[in-house]
């Protein structure tokens, strides 16, 4: 947990008319601004996968057509695992050149995103794909959107304690007590995690599937309030 105080003492007064008597001055206003920050780490539940179909040719649409065809391939096998979801990403047709700047021949690449809570189908799934030719080009664990919300509330909720146990001891610390909550502001205190890629290439024609393990991932929610303090 970490907190920050901010102590804002306003007092108003209302200008006299040099005929008429000063008036009393109004009571004093007190502002409270606090911030709370919750975290924990908690344990990677979803493992990503990233394949990749190439193929090379000496023009484009025979590039495209054999990428085309092993991609359905893929996506076949993909789709009749039903603990994996299988969606595919971004197309890329180029051609080379050598040191010279000559042109060379054409790629095609299609990229395969296959996501599963469960990891041993997914790894054994990828395992078959790279036999097939696929490139293995990334593999990561990450935190589900629905965890990460889940976790979320619950610190919200941590932070927010934490914030009026605060927010009642700075009072009594000037004779004061909490009133109300002026402005009350709840959000995320970091912005979406890094995740490390493992990249690897196809050396052979037939290799090992690939292994993975969940790493820990901190989540965390900041609470900002302003309270109104009154004189006890």
């Amino acid at each position: 947990m970490s907190s920050r105080v901010v102590l804002c003492l306003a007092s108003s007064l209302v200008a006299a008319s040099p005929a008429a008597p000063a008036p009393a001055q109004e009571a004093l206003r007190t502002t409270l601004v606090l911030s709370e920050t919750a975290a924990r780490e908690v344990t990677q539940d979803t493992l990503v996968a990233v394949l990749a179909v190439r193929a090379e040719a000496d023009a484009p649409r025979a590039a495209q057509a054999a990428v085309n065809q092993a991609m359905t391939a893929a996506v076949e096998k993909a789709s009749a695992v039903a603990a994996v979801r299988a969606a595919t990403g971004g197309y890329r047709v180029y051609q080379e050149h050598d040191r010279e700047g000559q042109p060379r021949g054409w790629i095609a690449e299609q990229d395969l995103r296959l996501t599963a809570r469960d990891a041993a189908p997914l790894l054994e799934l990828a395992g078959i794909l790279q036999d097939d030719g696929l490139l293995l080009n990334g593999l990561a664990y990450q935190l589900s959107a629905e965890a990460r919300r889940a976790i979320e509330d619950e610190l919200a909720l941590e932070a927010i304690a934490a914030l009026r146990r605060r927010a009642d001891e700075v009072a009594a610390a000037v004779a004061m007590q909490v009133e109300t909550i002026a402005i009350l502001r709840v959000g995320e205190d970091a912005g979406e995690p890094i995740h490390p890629m493992m990249r690897a290439s196809l050396a052979e024609a037939a290799v090992a599937p690939p292994v993975a393990l969940p790493d820990l991932e901190t989540v965390s929610t900041r609470v900002q309030a302003e309270m109104i303090l009154a004189p006890r």
